[in-house]
């Protein structure tokens, strides 16, 4: 038998219906992320260890509140095009933006204190959050 959905009361009334789509979200992500891995419309340059890595401003922000800081308010950062980070190795920034702009990371003994330094670093955290994780089931 079907499933039939039935109408609330404001849908009656207005017609109106809120559809939702289960692939948007992720479909922007991965075309911002083929962007960033293309160099194109990106707009900030971040560089550890004299490595530079393309990414968003707008992507950075959302996930981080060190970011939103950095390009929202009146510091020097928010009207550069690239920005030394300090405190970062280049490759916990690697795999932050990948987190970032992905929701996922491959992490193993090897990079995991990376990892973790640019995470709380940066404030990323449910980036953070998966490092908790994954070093509870490691232990």
């Amino acid at each position: 038998m079907p499933s039939e959905r039935c109408l609330s009361i404001q849908e009656m009334l207005t017609g109106q219906r809120l559809c939702h789509s289960e692939s948007h979200n992720d479909s922007v992500l991965a075309a911002l992320n083929q962007q960033r891995s293309d160099g194109i419309l990106c707009d900030i340059t971040l560089i550890a260890e004299e490595q530079k890595f393309h990414a968003h401003k707008a992507v950075l922000a959302a996930c981080s509140d060190y970011f939103r800081a950095m390009f929202s308010l009146c510091m020097v950062e928010s009207g550069a095009d690239e920005v030394n980070l300090h405190g970062v190795t280049s490759l916990g920034l690697k795999q932050a933006l990948e987190f970032a702009y992905t929701g996922q990371i491959l992490l193993e003994p090897g990079v995991i204190q990376d990892v973790l330094a640019a995470g709380s670093h940066l404030q990323l955290l449910e980036l953070l959050n998966l490092c908790s994780h994954y070093l509870i089931q490691v232990e």
